[in-house]
């Protein structure tokens, strides 16, 4: 479903990214972790064009994107519009409209993007704002609204886009402690309900009860990937046992 195949990325003389390539398949979730710096973040921008790759190729639903040095894609490309549509994204900071509702952010994308009539729209977002637990808040502002409550918006917003695949860049690292479980819950249900996922995060409990395939990422490379299971009671590298020690109590 997903590929990502030889993906590399330097900022200026630093490599950020060093011959990335994994699979995802259809209702998969991958849970990516490691430490900080490791090109998590970088990687999945990488798949949603935020940021262009150097050379690799990226596969959303057999459509395929090429890259190389001497030849560069730019965003504006009707082929990258098209899938970075079907990449929805969620960012640790919400990235949601101060000066537009919940329900005037969730709606912007199927109307200007998916071209979906406005009304059409609407009716969609009301059932995502009951899906993540936001009814009667579709027209509070960002500014009124929790930290949960804004990142379910975010999610919302996501989900209107009827993506192939919802990427996840740290969606609890910016929220107070007693508010990361109303968001991670709204994960798991996804998970539940078959949502094709890729998510970046430091909860490795959440890690290990949602992720299908676990990879572990450091220095730009994928150290080791597999089951959580294998990866967090057996792992192979002295890498990914350093990294583990740290996270203990997860059980």
């Amino acid at each position: 479903m997903i590929q990502v195949k030889g993906i590399k990325k330097s900022f200026h003389e630093t490599e950020v990214l060093k011959n990335i390539s994994f699979d995802v398949k259809k209702g998969e979730v991958v849970v990516i972790i490691g430490p900080s710096g490791s090109g998590k973040s970088t990687l999945l921008r990488m798949i949603n064009f935020l940021e262009m790759p150097d050379e690799g190729d990226v596969i959303i639903d057999n459509k395929q994107i090429h890259f190389d040095r001497k030849s560069k894609k730019h965003k504006n490309d009707a082929d990258i519009c098209s899938l970075r549509a079907d990449a929805s994204m969620v960012f640790q900071n919400f990235n949601l409209f101060e000066h537009k509702t919940a329900l005037g952010n969730v709606i912007e994308g199927p109307t200007i993007v998916r071209k979906m009539k406005k009304d059409q729209a609407t009716q969609r977002a009301m059932e995502l704002f009951k899906k993540v637990g936001l009814e009667g808040k579709e027209n509070q502002y960002p500014h009124e609204l929790s930290g949960g409550q804004k990142q379910r918006v975010a999610i919302a917003r996501a989900l209107a886009m009827q993506p192939k695949v919802i990427l996840f860049d740290e969606p609890t690292s910016a929220l107070d402690p007693e508010l990361v479980g109303e968001v991670l819950a709204v994960m798991k249900q996804l998970a539940e309900e078959g949502m094709t996922m890729i998510i970046v995060t430091h909860e490795m409990g959440f890690a290990k009860e949602v992720g299908d395939t676990v990879i572990f990422m450091d220095g730009g490379y994928i150290v080791e990937s597999g089951p959580p299971k294998q990866l967090f009671e057996q792992p192979k590298s002295e890498r990914l046992q350093q990294f583990l020690s740290r996270y203990s109590h997860v059980g």
